[in-house]
């Protein structure tokens, strides 16, 4: 759970234990807030429009000992109240003056099976946002000229900073660690099938999707420079937050190298959002959280939340990757003769169509081994896209 900067959250906090309610209703699309590009983190979804939330508000109670009144919370804002369960004490939870991340508390899976119906409160002053103990910088380690680290978040267990701030467009980088991934599937579509298992190196994945704001970042320095100016999104008459729409591949491309990055391989995509578990989804293997489809500015899902911070991978904007898409690239992967074929896998290098680049997110039942191939030369008017840079191993 993440604290506003001058906004307060009130919220009864009842048990460890938080079973979901409301998850089968249909979000409306979230406000759109007027936040910089380079905010550590976004605001929580708005009540009725995101996970762990229901249409009914908890009620204002009497005083509790040692707690606020309860015009307090008759006074705030409802889409910032949240119930935990069970019977409890009031607790305010005030981000006035800001809180280091390291001192914030998440949400987390309560059980070995990471089912989305059951949670507990975690303390994180001591943990590392992707697992293990926070540790200090790698010897030698520097980052690439053009990214910088954020100091707040600390360091991983391997000593790569957790977060790094790309200053070409102000956007900030969540790191996922060298290991092992789960990609594809074994119950899925035929398209996912067989379940393949992909080392990767460390990378660092754009924490947000790519905004219209971003973007226009991005055209007004070439029309500066007097080179060609990309086109703009389809949907660039829409709020700046929302993620930039409807770009071919290629100008998704040029707008990664520009920044210093790339685009993400489908299995870079599949492990920023399903973690080494595989889970199915970034919160878990419990129940799908939305029934609908709909584009909001970044990172308003709050659930929508990857084990390393990212957001929007199951949801909004489908996103490009990297890769030629082949419907039977999994089975292809598994017959490869080469041992390593699979280390830092970017799918299939000859493909029956030339054009087709794989597209992920928005799957059914919002799973993340969905996936798809779309023409990289046409605009489609609900793909988007985001960016990583990649650390390869032994780099000091």
């Amino acid at each position: 759970m993440r604290s506003l900067p001058r906004r307060r959250i009130v919220g009864t906090l009842l048990a460890l234990c938080l079973p979901l309610v409301g998850c089968s209703k249909t979000p409306t699309e979230a406000p759109v807030t007027s936040v910089a590009s380079t905010r550590p983190v976004p605001p929580p979804s708005p009540a009725g429009t995101g996970p762990g939330t229901s249409q009914s508000q908890p009620k204002p109670q009497s005083k509790p000992s040692g707690g606020k009144t309860s015009s307090l919370v008759a006074n705030v804002d409802p889409r910032f109240l949240f119930v935990v369960s069970g019977p409890g004490q009031l607790v305010e939870v005030d981000a006035d003056p800001p809180v280091s991340p390291a001192n914030k508390f998440e949400v987390t899976s309560a059980d070995q099976l990471y089912d989305s119906t059951q949670f507990v409160v975690n303390a994180t002053a001591s943990q590392s946002l992707s697992g293990g103990t926070a540790v200090e910088r790698k010897a030698g380690f520097t980052l690439p000229p053009g990214f910088e680290e954020v100091r707040e978040y600390g360091f991983t267990p391997e000593g790569y900073p957790q977060r790094i701030l790309c200053t070409k467009n102000g956007t900030q980088l969540a790191c996922v660690p060298a290991g092992p991934a789960i990609v594809g599937s074994d119950i899925g579509p035929d398209v996912s099938r067989p379940s393949i298992t992909v080392e990767l190196d460390t990378y660092y994945m754009q924490v947000l999707e790519v905004t219209i704001q971003d973007f226009e970042r991005y055209r007004v320095e070439m029309r500066e420079k007097k080179k060609t100016v990309p086109p703009a999104p389809l949907n660039a008459s829409s709020p700046p937050q929302l993620p930039a729409l409807g770009l071919p591949w290629g100008i998704a491309v040029n707008y990664a190298k520009w920044a210093g990055m790339e685009l993400p391989t489908e299995a870079e995509f599949e492990k920023a959002a399903r973690g080494t578990h595989g889970l199915r989804t970034p919160w878990g293997d419990g129940r799908p959280l939305w029934a609908e489809r709909t584009i909001s500015a970044t990172g308003v899902f709050a659930a929508d939340r990857s084990p390393y911070g990212i957001y929007d991978l199951a949801g909004n904007a489908s996103e490009w990757c990297a890769d030629l898409y082949s419907a039977t690239a999994h089975e292809e992967a598994v017959n490869s003769i080469s041992k390593d074929s699979l280390k830092n896998w970017s799918g299939p290098k000859k493909v029956r169509d030339m054009n087709l680049r794989v597209v992920k997110g928005n799957g059914e039942n919002w799973s993340i081994w969905h996936r798809t191939g779309k023409d990289m030369g046409k605009a489609h008017g609900d793909v988007g896209f985001r960016c990583v840079l990649r650390i390869p191993r032994g780099t000091k």
